[in-house]
């Protein structure tokens, strides 16, 4: 087995015994698994009988479970904002000494069928996240695209995008992976009937042979994508962002989410990131086999469930196995860490990077630095002033604005029971309820990414998009909330004070704003910025044009019974929300004083004479960049001062009048 590495000194001094507090219990390994299904296998054969409560977890899995020999297993809950959460809470709960521990993520996904077949089980070289893009609807993408994807800032889907969030790939370690794949190589894996005679409709190897252990590699996206179209589209996108080296193979939900809060903790020295393992088994294909729809293949009963889930337990647990039997004698002891000073912010100001938080640090002379372990190596420090305003960046993606909110609430010592948080970043907005610089606060924050995708020139022909909701079969089915992060709602009185407070704030434009808009022909688009009030959508995809746009308003509106009027689009909000929905529930959040505004940089959707593919590459050219990152503290202003100025009424919850 790997040597364990010797402890930096800093990590030493952090981590300083505390005589008042148990130490952390010591773990071999750590199971990461995504729902309970994935996780039975493990707790009943391991025998995981020990429970272990840790705040910040999902309610439906609050607890770490453990056995006598220290290996242990999570449950994330899934898609991406639970994944980071849950794993942030973890490394940063102090009740686990993870410095030594070895981190298996196994968990189902879907197979390219040139890959494997169902059953098939793959430990991953490379992560890559699949939605962190632009986006236009396949029928209004640019002429000579093969997809309506490309890269952020990219001008056509060939152009390789910079890594500018962090989290769009990872590599894991080498020589971990080669030990899992010599252990299990052998290993005798499920299948089934079923299985069996849906993979035969397939025409060529390995989509219908038996299912084998192999090395490829893992996409992560919240969007449920399916068929030829945009299965190629992410083979493309695989080879493009690891530069030919990864094998694209097999999609699921949470892994570079995951992986991002994993290596938080290893940046503030509470894990070794080189003791990272995932294994993906195949429950379904990520595309029609001959002679099906796309339609018609993403609800066929492939018969791969079954067996992938059975599976993951086969392959994994001969790693798990010699972790255990070869743990060398000596292992560092574990040790406690001392609880930081309280100190109490009024109010929390939530930007996502630097240039939304530039105005603030300047404007409300944010001088104070208190760094915190798990945030971003970007932005390492919350930045406070002598009212006790204080302001944090996440950085900028779901991965990135969960695992850092959960830094916050459980790494920094801040009490922030009383604290009201303004989440303010800019936004895309649509031209039916803003222009280029509008500020927008929100009642509503609605889960744009969480849905299945079909390529339209693939879809049914009677489909207005190829978005529809996970589990039904088609657009404008309502669908069941099983991850619990579809949708927020945040507190009523408190979002018409701040309306009231800011709705006549002079607010800041530029010329190009100006000269873009004139090319609208009606209101609001073409009018000046104002405050407003309306929803926001979340998606780490920048979605643009008339057909994409069309479907956030309809899907917001899906979602919440019509309650939520769609006007802003984001990529971070609801994966804070459910950060800090959890921290209520662990008593260090009062989930009624938060506050979502949103400001437009750009508009999402073509004025007259514009082509949709224009109005997403070419964005900068609106103007909206300096006027909306301005227009964020120019708007917030008046709810700050109110609330530190009158903060006996306020430390009470939002007054009345």
């Amino acid at each position: 087995m790997f040597r364990f590495r010797a402890l930096p000194a800093l990590l030493l001094a952090s981590l300083a015994c505390n005589a008042h507090a148990a130490p952390p219990r010591p773990v071999k390994v750590m199971i990461i698994s995504m729902f309970d299904q994935e996780a039975k296998l493990w707790d009943d054969k391991l025998q995981l009988r020990q429970s272990i409560p840790v705040p910040g977890l999902s309610p439906r899995y609050p607890a770490v479970r453990c056995n006598d020999e220290d290996v242990c297993q999570l449950t994330t809950d899934m898609g991406k904002a639970n994944a980071a959460a849950s794993v942030a809470a973890l490394v940063h709960s102090g009740q686990f000494d993870l410095r030594a521990t070895y981190f298996l993520v196994a968990g189902i996904g879907g197979i390219d069928p040139a890959q494997g077949t169902t059953g098939t089980a793959a430990w991953s070289r490379y992560l890559v996240d699949s939605d962190l893009a632009w986006e236009l609807d396949a029928r209004e993408r640019g002429p000579d695209w093969s997809t309506g994807y490309l890269g952020i800032n990219m001008k056509t889907p060939t152009d390789v995008p910079p890594l500018h969030y962090g989290s769009e790939m990872y590599q894991l370690n080498e020589a971990l992976l080669q030990r899992a794949l010599t252990l299990s190589r052998d290993v005798t894996l499920a299948d089934s009937p079923q299985a069996q005679s849906y993979r035969a409709r397939y025409t060529a190897a390995p989509a219908n042979q038996p299912p084998q252990v192999t090395q490829c590699d893992t996409m992560t996206g919240n969007t449920w994508y399916h068929g030829e179209l945009l299965g190629q589209r992410a083979r493309d996108w695989f080879g493009m962002l690891t530069g030919g080296q990864g094998r694209y193979c097999i999609v699921a939900q949470e892994d570079n989410a995951t992986y991002t809060a994993l290596k938080r903790g290893a940046d503030a020295g509470l894990l070794d990131l080189q003791r990272v393992a995932v294994l993906r088994t195949a429950s379904n294909f990520d595309r029609q086999p001959p002679g099906m729809t796309a339609a018609e293949s993403m609800h066929a009963e492939s018969g791969g469930y079954p067996p992938a889930l059975e599976n993951l337990y086969r392959v994994g647990n001969p790693l798990v196995q010699d972790i255990v039997r070869n743990w060398p004698a000596g292992a560092p002891p574990a040790v406690a860490r001392p609880a930081a000073a309280p100190y109490a912010p009024r109010i929390m100001i939530v930007n996502m990077f630097g240039a939304e938080a530039g105005p603030f640090i300047k404007g409300l002379q944010l001088t104070e630095k208190h760094p915190v372990p798990g945030l971003s190596t970007r932005y390492p420090a919350v930045l406070c002033n002598r009212e006790q305003i204080c302001q944090m960046t996440t950085d900028m993606g779901y991965s990135n604005a969960a695992a850092s909110m959960t830094a916050l609430l459980y790494a920094s010592g801040f009490d922030v029971r009383n604290t009201y948080f303004i989440i303010a970043g800019i936004a895309g907005i649509s031209t039916e309820h803003g222009t280029v610089a509008t500020a927008a606060w929100a009642d509503y924050a609605v889960d744009y990414s969480l849905s299945h995708e079909i390529d339209a020139r693939e879809m049914p022909q009677n489909w207005p998009y190829g978005y529809f909701g996970i589990m039904t079969d088609a657009p404008g089915k309502k669908p069941e909330p099983h991850y619990r992060t579809e949708v927020f709602q945040l507190n009523t009185a408190l979002v018409d004070r701040a309306f009231q407070l800011s709705r006549n704030v002079k607010l800041s434009d530029s010329a190009a704003a100006q000269a873009f808009r004139a090319g609208f022909t009606s209101a609001p688009a073409n009018q000046p910025p104002v405050v407003t009030r309306c929803d926001t959508v979340s998606g780490d995809t920048w979605f643009a044009g008339e057909t994409l746009g069309r479907r956030a308003a309809e899907w917001s509106a899906l979602l919440t019974d019509g309650k939520a009027r769609y006007c802003t689009s984001q990529q971070e909000d609801n994966a804070t929300l459910e950060v800090l929905r959890r921290g209520q529930a662990a008593g260090k959040v009062d989930f009624a004083r938060i506050l979502i505004l949103r400001s437009a940089s750009d508009v999402d959707r073509p004025h007259p004479g514009q082509s949709n593919s224009e109005v997403l590459v070419n964005y900068a050219d609106q103007g909206g960049f300096e006027p909306s990152t301005a227009n964020l503290l120019l708007t917030a202003r008046p709810v700050i001062q109110e609330i530190t100025g009158h903060w006996t009424r306020w430390k009470k919850g939002t007054p009345v009048n």
